[in-house]
């Protein structure tokens, strides 16, 4: 028996990771939203969002690169580690431009994010250097750490809505440390790491149109938030309505990127992809439903100040639906190395997303981005499936 059901442990284990670190997640967005006024809600979204989209733009497309490129044991090592060498690099340079524009804060929480945190380079290592299980708890801990502390500042500090700021000088030491360890027990080679800059400094001109594409993929995310902020007469509280709506819609996510994520390595292989897409089809809308039952829970009891926001959540969802089918069609977009059309695509969408919810929000107000947000996100998964030959795989 069990034998039978040893395949699944890996997904449950994993599974459980996700689920504590978006929980946490969410009973820190959810305390948020109850506790702090709209306003100040709306702000700290706003510079979470911020750190999130200066990550990927930090760590250069390389956690994505780094996930399909490394096979062998020691180019799993080495170039990751050339990949931290190269952000921290890279944040001392850009550092002047945070100052010059009064930004400067951001740089600790930026180069935490581009390296420890989700989707940042350390992660990915720990997922392809030491498989699931142990990237799972890798997961566990730094997001037990994280969302404990920004909790403790929301309750504790004068202004809470800084702590997804605050809570990154807490913990950059401590990853700093974790790192020299990490990496001190391969006993680097030099000889052997100077063979791998070589290798690295041909990935990193590779990755310029990667980085980009990243960049405009996370941007495309947070388009809606960045244009409330700059053309909304109530940008904070905009912000905070679409936001409780936007986290609670994300949660349909989770689903379809656990399930590619762990088995990342068979889907390299690029065999026996139709038969997983229609299981991830089939468990997202069953997902789906099982979410708005929980929305709708929350807007008639605690959380009676988003009740206008019921159709702006129905329409997200619809959205996040195109996005649920395309995340399998992105990463093997990703494996066929297809970088230069996963550019273009995104770019493209980017451009018409920012178009469509510029021209939208003047008319709906909220419910336009919305309504941007599933045109462009719909027309993304067709042509990810058209371009990715879904059929023939």
């Amino acid at each position: 028996m069990t034998a039978k059901f040893k395949p699944y442990f890996k997904y449950f284990f994993f599974a459980t990771s996700i689920i504590v670190s978006r929980g946490l997640e969410y009973i820190v967005l959810f305390y948020a939203a109850l506790y702090l006024t709209k306003d100040s809600y709306g702000e700290l979204e706003f510079y979470k969002k911020i750190i999130e989209l200066g990550a990927v733009g930090l760590a250069f497309g390389l956690p994505s690169l780094l996930l399909t490129y490394t096979k062998s044991h020691n180019s799993k090592v080495y170039l990751n580690l050339l990949g931290v060498l190269f952000v921290l690099t890279l944040s001392i340079i850009i550092a002047p431009v945070f100052w010059i524009l009064d930004y400067q804060f951001l740089i600790i929480p930026i180069l935490f994010h581009a390296i420890f945190f989700n989707n940042g380079i350390i992660p990915v290592f720990f997922i392809t250097n030491f498989g699931s299980n142990k990237a799972s708890l890798y997961k566990i801990i730094t997001s037990v750490l994280f969302y404990v502390g920004v909790l403790m500042i929301l309750i504790l500090h004068s202004s809470p809505e800084h702590a997804f700021i605050f809570i990154n000088y807490f913990l950059i030491g401590l990853g700093i440390v974790f790192i020299i360890i990490l990496f001190d027990r391969y006993k680097i080679n030099l000889a052997i790491l100077k063979k791998y800059y070589s290798l690295f400094k041909k990935l990193l001109i590779s990755s310029l149109t990667l980085v980009v594409s990243n960049f405009a993929n996370v941007m495309f995310l947070y388009t809606d938030i960045m244009i409330l902020k700059l053309i909304s007469n109530t940008p904070n509280v905009d912000i905070a309505n679409y936001s409780f709506v936007l986290n609670i819609a994300n949660m349909l996510i989770l689903l379809p990127f656990t399930l590619v994520q762990v088995d990342i390595e068979k889907i390299k292989a690029l065999k026996n992809i139709r038969p997983k897409a229609v299981k991830i089809f089939k468990l997202v809308l069953l997902f789906a439903v099982i979410i708005i039952i929980f929305y709708l829970c929350l807007i008639k009891t605690y959380y009676k100040d988003y009740n206008s926001t019921l159709t702006l959540f129905l329409i997200i969802m619809i959205a996040k639906l195109s996005q649920t089918n395309s995340i399998l069609h992105g990463a093997i977009l990703l494996i066929k190395k297809k970088f230069r059309l996963n550019l273009i695509i995104n770019i493209t969408m980017l451009t018409l997303n920012i178009v469509l919810s510029y021209a939208l929000y003047n008319i709906m107000m909220l419910n336009g981005i919305a309504i941007a947000s599933v045109v462009t996100l719909t027309i993304r998964y067709f042509i990810l499936q058209h371009f990715t030959k879904f059929g023939q795989t």
